[in-house]
């Protein structure tokens, strides 16, 4: 009897092994790797319209693969702010930063939640690498690995001791501010962009059978400029110097962006894995107040803001307007581009919906999940948002519809950005009803965050 039990409970479990398989964590949960970059403008990948300096193979496959969104925006046209909203998920306002002097002490509310931490609950392995710029909240107190950590800048190449300022020391918050550096300067001495993927990398060899979120954090293409002797032959074309490195720099981007792909490649895990890939603000601008800018480099932009008016720093579309993509072959169609507005905060509710998991309870939210949205499933409405403000106290703007108000310091623009991409033309006089309605939404919003 004890015989036939046993072949009996043997039968059942074959049985329900194949009516329920078994699932690996790394089939049951996707992957997320977020590549967030420093200070790519708009129009710097080729598949994003600007007048790129260098071809981006690997950025535009992201892009060929996954859906290209066209209007998506951070929270603030400078680094720091920007970072607080995208880890919390929420207007930075709420949390007391403006700019980028007020984010190194940021302290956020006890049971607000940070990107990494939903997912760690989820069961996923968390990983951050490269910059961090909060000061007063160590990443590795967020993240179960947190490697070469940058407050807020780093110096592309090493010291003789092989330390790079800058980075993993708290006492340290910038670079030597040195440009012009075709490295490397001594044999063996590794490119921080290319160090920060080699821990990528590494991270996926090591995780890639249970689900992690990666979070890759390039300082660059961010000053100082320092770049490769290697790519000095792909910018022969440029000949502003100061363009010249930059360029080499996206170029180390768009390497480390490929060997990561590639790397989820090797694994089998890829089209399990949701990739995000975007920058930080808008193109920096390069002039002779820039400490390190040569007087012989004309003053130009660092990189191209495409279409659009203004840089980092400003309020226009090219200060706050990114790339923005989203690649998950499993789940989202290819080759898509979307042109509604949404913003660097969405991310943290959209990756705990990847996870199977919710924004924890008290966790104030901004953003909102992507998904339904891309993929039709939305009841209530189009669009994630109907709109979007950013704010500095005096500067700011708010966009509703394809109406966009720029506060500047007690005058105000207003521009159709269906019409009008590049704000050249200010509508504030001719619609000056429309211009006072959007402003006293404006002014309603910032008094209550």
């Amino acid at each position: 009897m004890k015989t036939v039990m046993s072949l009996y409970k043997s039968i059942l479990l074959v049985s329900l092994l194949f009516l329920f398989p078994i699932l690996s964590p790394a089939e049951s949960q996707p992957n997320i790797v977020l590549i967030f970059v420093d200070d790519m403008g708009y129009g710097d990948p080729g598949c994003y319209p600007g007048a790129s300096l260098v071809e981006t193979p690997n950025i535009d496959r992201l892009g060929a693969e996954g859906i290209r969104f066209t209007s998506g925006y951070v929270t603030a046209p400078v680094c720091g702010p920007c970072r607080v909203g995208l880890l919390s998920g929420a207007y930075q306002n709420r949390f007391g930063i403006l700019w980028n002097n007020d984010s190194q002490f940021v302290e956020f509310p006890n049971k607000q939640a940070l990107l990494p931490e939903p997912l760690a609950a989820a069961g996923y392995r968390t990983a951050v690498f490269g910059k961090w710029n909060l000061r007063n909240e160590p990443a590795a107190e967020w993240f179960d690995v947190a490697r070469h950590i940058m407050i807020w800048e780093g110096d592309y190449f090493p010291r003789p001791d092989g330390t790079y300022r800058g980075v993993d020391n708290p006492k340290e918050v910038d670079s030597t501010k040195t440009f012009d550096i075709w490295g490397p300067e001594r044999p063996g001495d590794r490119y921080l962009t290319d160090l920060l993927t080699d821990d990528a990398c590494d991270f996926i060899d090591q995780n890639a059978d249970r689900p992690f979120f990666l979070y890759l954090a390039y300082n660059a293409p961010h000053t100082p400029l320092q770049a490769k002797q290697t790519h000095l032959e792909s910018v022969t074309h440029i000949e502003n110097g100061g363009l010249k490195l930059y360029a080499s720099m996206i170029l180390s981007v768009d390497e480390g962006v490929g060997r990561v792909l590639g790397k989820l490649d090797e694994h089998g895990v890829a089209d399990n894995t949701l990739v995000a890939f975007v920058s930080d603000n808008g193109p920096a601008y390069g002039r002779p107040e820039l400490k390190g800018w040569k007087e012989e480099w004309p003053t130009t932009l660092l990189g191209s803001a495409g279409p659009l008016n203004g840089r980092k720093g400003t309020y226009y579309e090219g200060g706050i307007r990114v790339p923005f993509i989203l690649r998950w072959p499993d789940r989202l169609s290819a080759g898509e581009t979307d042109d509604r507005p949404v913003i660097s905060m969405d991310l943290l509710p959209t990756f705990c919906s990847v996870a199977g998991t919710t924004v924890p309870d008290g966790s104030v939210t901004d953003g909102v999940d992507l998904l339904p949205f891309i993929e039709g499933e939305s009841p209530n409405q189009e669009y994630p948002h109907n709109v979007l403000y950013w704010s500095r106290g005096s500067q700011g703007a708010i966009r509703k519809g394809d109406w966009k108000l720029v506060v500047n310091e007690g005058s105000h623009e207003l521009y159709n950005l269906d019409d009008d991409l590049g704000e050249e033309t200010d509508l504030s006089s001719s619609k000056p009803q429309l211009a006072k309605a959007l402003l006293k939404e404006y002014r309603i919003w910032l008094s209550t965050h």
